[in-house]
């Protein structure tokens, strides 16, 4: 069967990112939360602001360190997998949907981004365009 729980979103950081490292084999991880905002018209014509969409967000390993280094507000395309965690608090079952990153990459709709190389050289990517 094929397995159809890809989430693909545009949106914010709502906060810097939060490395940390798996304790027993220091594979670091990040978490964040996106914040996908939505516009829609009202009975009078008018556009509003609704409510946003929070996406917590998890990577792993070389990515995770990647998406550390993104600072609050940066406008992030992600592509990933849903997941739920589960877990004991005080004997109590608490669960949290997840979105499991496969790619994340700064958004060039609005801004210019400038990226530095594996190996150390700088390039820039311009939303300006051909």
């Amino acid at each position: 069967m094929m397995n159809l729980n890809t989430a693909i979103f545009e949106g914010n950081l709502a906060d810097n990112p939060h490395l940390s490292h798996v304790t027993d084999s220091q594979i670091p991880v990040t978490e964040a939360v996106v914040l996908v905002n939505r516009r829609t018209k009202d009975d009078a014509d008018q556009w509003t602001d609704a409510e946003p969409t929070r996406y917590r967000i998890k990577a792993w390993r070389s990515l995770a360190e990647h998406l550390a280094n993104l600072p609050k507000g940066t406008t992030v395309l992600v592509v990933g997998n849903t997941t739920t965690e589960a877990w004991l608090d005080n004997g109590q079952k608490r669960t949290s949907d997840v979105v499991v990153v496969q790619a994340i990459g700064a958004s060039l709709r609005f801004t210019n981004v400038y990226a530095e190389s594996a190996h150390g050289q700088a390039s820039s990517t311009s939303s300006q365009g051909h």
